[in-house]
């Protein structure tokens, strides 16, 4: 592939996410969220233009690749509030693992009532995480990483819009656990939407993602052995 048409996607891409990102913080409505609608965008670009996924993946692999270290940059401010975190550790650390794990166990119930392949269990499993870990811990589990990206990117999206409205109707107040309940839940999407509350809430969320990452493919390949 060339360097232009290189150029050409990833400025296709970035110009997409900025321009769904600026509807976003004019509508305030969190379905018209860039995670949505850039992708929607671009799929139907691909189908118009003839190219096909693995066209488009190469050309934006730089994007792919400044992902990590992106997500990593959001744990720094958490040193603002090592007090809090050392006074709260247990509490921390038992809410995230008590979330993670209820989520795949959530899963595994689906999978049974609705007669899923082992695949699609896997693909599942890894959903409330970031992205690129979601991806590894599906293949490590013997998932399908496309679908598990979709998985992670609705999850987040249906957790930032649900979540504060269920943190609401239970009249949840504390701002450390509202945050860590939303970066439990829908990892960096619900990190970003807990930062709207304020500085605290954001970092609790960040941390609960992190946590979460952590915890994640322990707790799936330790409940999916005693499943199987």
């Amino acid at each position: 592939m060339s360097i232009y048409s290189m150029f050409i996607w990833i400025i296709l891409t970035v110009s997409l996410y900025l321009a769904a990102d600026r509807l976003y913080n004019k509508t305030s409505s969190g379905w018209i969220n860039p995670l949505f609608i850039c992708p929607a965008a671009l799929i139907g670009i691909l189908w118009l233009t003839h190219t096909n996924y693995a066209t488009y993946h190469t050309a934006t692999q730089p994007i792919t690749f400044f992902l990590g270290p992106i997500q990593l940059a959001m744990v720094i401010p958490l040193y603002k509030y090592a007090s809090v975190l050392k006074q709260n550790v247990f509490t921390i650390l038992s809410g995230v693992a008590a979330g993670t794990c209820s989520g795949i166990f959530l899963v595994m119930v689906m999978s049974h009532l609705f007669h899923f392949s082992f695949s699609t269990l896997a693909s599942l499993t890894p959903k409330s995480v970031t992205a690129p870990m979601a991806v590894s811990v599906s293949q490590l589990l013997g998932g399908l990483p496309e679908l598990t990206a979709v998985f992670t990117v609705m999850t987040a999206l249906i957790g930032m819009v649900i979540g504060p409205v269920i943190l609401q109707g239970l009249g949840i107040k504390n701002t450390m656990v509202k945050g860590l309940a939303l970066g439990t839940a829908a990892s960096m999407v619900g990190a970003a939407r807990a930062a709207q509350w304020g500085e605290q809430e954001g970092i609790m969320g960040t941390l609960g993602m992190v946590l979460s990452a952590l915890i994640m493919p322990v707790a799936a390949l330790g409940l999916l052995s005693a499943m199987f």
